[in-house]
């Protein structure tokens, strides 16, 4: 039976793969080395999902200033409208500005619109999946 060879590489006699094989038979366990090996990737793991857990609480943590922040100014805003609109529909009912009927319902409207939304906006963040 011929087999197939590299160049210049002499011929390996059947005793020593044969002794190969009981090499390759005894390695079939794992030995002190290998299960060191599969303690350290598993620290590894458990290292890197605990890291990944962390990184998230932080993630979240800063995400929750940051909407406070944004709802804060946008209530401010909104009520800071609302001021304004209802200083001019008392400057408009006492006479001292003249504004068109028309005006003053959209002032009310809009106000009332924002109200919805500002509701709308709350309430969408507080309740998110």
């Amino acid at each position: 039976m011929q087999t197939s060879q590299a160049p210049n590489r002499p011929p390996v006699p059947l005793e020593s793969i044969s002794s190969g094989v009981q090499a390759v038979e005894n390695k079939k366990v794992a030995d002190e080395r290998d299960n060191l090996e599969d303690k350290t990737l598993a620290n590894r793991e458990r290292r890197a999902q605990i890291n990944s857990v962390e990184q998230s609480n932080r993630d979240k943590r800063v995400n929750r200033k940051l909407r406070w922040r944004y709802a804060s100014l946008v209530f401010k805003y909104f009520v800071g409208y609302s001021i304004a609109v209802f200083g001019l529909l008392i400057a408009a009912g006492a006479q001292k500005l003249s504004i068109p009927e028309q005006v003053l319902t959209t002032l009310v409207g809009s106000t009332a619109a924002s109200a919805i939304g500002l509701v709308g906006f709350v309430v969408n963040g507080l309740f998110k999946n």
